[in-house]
């Protein structure tokens, strides 16, 4: 069994949700439980991750002297909790913390040798981890940083190793997945380890397939040999600790030497997760359509002032009506007025005197094609840009 096997098989034991940490209270494991009481409780046991309070609690009531779980009173006003260590030949690989409820919360938790044991499996999986993952990571973080830099022939290099090693399967076509923090937040780069090694576990319509990934710059980055479940991963950056985070799928290329195309292309999508709320919390690529130009401008510096005059115009009215809302929705449509009057959900006749109060504002024929080209573009960036 794998680790997640081994928590999940231990919370279905207690009947309570549980976090695994490192021995440097990294997050690295988590059960899925009842979905409505697990992310709530898991969101106040990750905000704990990693606190000076945390490990002082752990200090003062010396769970990694304990041989079993231990009680912990609640802290500043949240829950109390129960931790366990986790060892392997005597040595502390972790912790595993879950949040008691009922009748249970407010005394020691009971302890059994069936429980021992899965905390024994769990510890030496740390432990195991531990060795392999600093050799491991530091070598997928070496080969992917080659396949996606500059350098054409370190690109061959890397893209060779991978394949002759099995690192990444060998298939017709390679994806790249960019998952980093929104904007102005800190990156947490034990949070972008965990969501991508749940990424690499979850997301994959054939698992037998190898891709791999490693933290790259405050940016979680996994090469992919196979299609991408958008569900998979919308479903993933759901769970409570990776809210905060966006993601962006690249188009497919035939050779890993040319996925570097893909990043960028996953990062522009990226992009448009951030921005754009309908796309939230995961965007492709492929389904940007002309947004795939608009987003490589330099949104941040935009001002009013870049905006076409019609737009500008528009966007300042005074009205009751979103007047640009409509016009967008009008020129989305294809100029459909019965169509676009359904979708709004308005009669006909209220979409033709919508449209005949733009025409006043802004001046201009909305037949005329350049009229309608400058209007849907401006307005989109404008939606873009923030500035409407």
């Amino acid at each position: 069994m794998n680790l997640e096997g081994y928590v999940q098989a231990y919370a279905d034991q207690i009947g309570f949700p549980i976090v695994v940490f490192d021995s440097a209270f990294n997050v690295v494991a988590f059960s899925v439980h009842d979905q409505d009481i697990d992310q709530s409780r898991l969101a106040i046991i990750l905000s704990h991750k990693g606190s000076p309070r945390a490990r002082e609690s752990i200090r003062k009531y010396r769970v990694d002297q304990a041989d079993g779980p231990v009680h912990i009173p609640p802290l500043d006003g949240q829950q109390a909790r129960h931790v366990a260590p986790l060892r392997h030949e005597g040595r502390i690989t972790g912790y595993l913390s879950y949040i008691p409820e009922g009748s249970t919360a407010d005394f020691p938790p009971k302890d059994d040798p069936e429980l021992g044991t899965t905390r024994s499996h769990i510890g030496l999986i740390l432990a195991a981890r531990a060795l392999g993952n600093r050799d491991g990571a530091d070598r997928s973080f070496h080969l992917l940083t080659m396949l996606l830099g500059v350098d054409a022939s370190k690109r061959e290099q890397a893209a060779d190793e991978l394949l002759t090693n099995g690192l990444v399967s060998s298939v017709p076509h390679y994806t790249v997945i960019a998952i980093a923090t929104l904007p102005g937040e800190t990156p947490r780069s034990a949070n972008l380890q965990l969501v991508l090694d749940k990424a690499l576990s979850t997301i994959p319509t054939f698992p037998a397939l190898r891709a791999e990934g490693a933290v790259i710059d405050d940016e979680a980055v996994l090469v992919v040999p196979y299609e991408i479940s958008m569900e998979r991963l919308n479903d993933l950056l759901a769970l409570p600790p990776f809210t905060g985070l966006r993601a962006g799928v690249g188009g497919h290329y035939t050779t890993l030497t040319e996925v570097h195309h893909s990043l960028r292309e996953a990062r522009v999508a990226r992009r448009g997760a951030e921005i754009d709320p309908e796309r939230s919390p995961a965007a492709r690529w492929d389904t940007l359509g002309i947004d795939r130009l608009l987003l490589q401008l330099p949104l941040e510096t935009l001002s009013i002032s870049d905006i076409p005059e019609s737009v500008r115009l528009l966007c300042a009215a005074r009205s009751r009506l979103d007047l640009a809302q409509t016009l967008e929705a009008y020129l989305d449509y294809g100029c459909d007025a019965q169509r676009t009057a359904k979708e709004l959900h308005v009669h006909r006749s209220t979409l033709y005197y919508r449209l005949d109060q733009v025409r006043e504002i802004i001046g201009l024929d909305l037949a005329d094609g350049k009229v309608r080209r400058e209007l849907h573009a401006g307005l989109r960036v404008a939606s873009l840009a923030g500035l409407r």
